[in-house]
């Protein structure tokens, strides 16, 4: 049986959750513009690499957004140090845990406050 509390507890980790993954999103086309310029997905990828993007950005997984923006154009991300990028590797298993629709518990649930602050912090 699903008790109230923990309706309330996942609807304020799917909501925290989201607050970050957009933030984090925003956060990306703000620092990629202001280093490529407007057409940023466009420009980059040639720029850098000599290739054509491979993926459209908002078809990215939440944990290809390192790999792909973060790690790939350190010029636009140089005021990301590695605290951040170590926060960021602890929210994944939060987040799989969450859009796999399976409870927190109470620590779990603290840690995402935690580090969705964290992370909030730098990205706004």
């Amino acid at each position: 049986m699903i008790v109230q509390s923990e309706i309330e507890t996942m609807q304020k980790a799917y909501g925290e959750l989201y607050e970050v993954e957009n933030l984090l999103r925003l956060y990306i086309k703000e620092k990629m513009q202001l280093t490529y310029g407007v057409h940023w997905f466009y420009v980059a990828p040639r720029k850098e690499y000599k290739r054509p993007p491979k993926k459209e950005f908002e078809k990215l997984l939440f944990h290809e957004y390192e790999q792909v923006y973060l790690r790939a154009y350190p010029e636009a991300f140089k005021d990301l140090n590695s605290t951040f990028i170590y926060q960021l590797h602890s929210l994944y298993p939060l987040r799989n845990t969450i859009a796999h629709n399976h409870y927190l518990d109470r620590e779990e649930l603290s840690d995402l406050l935690l580090l969705s602050s964290k992370l909030k912090d730098v990205l706004k």
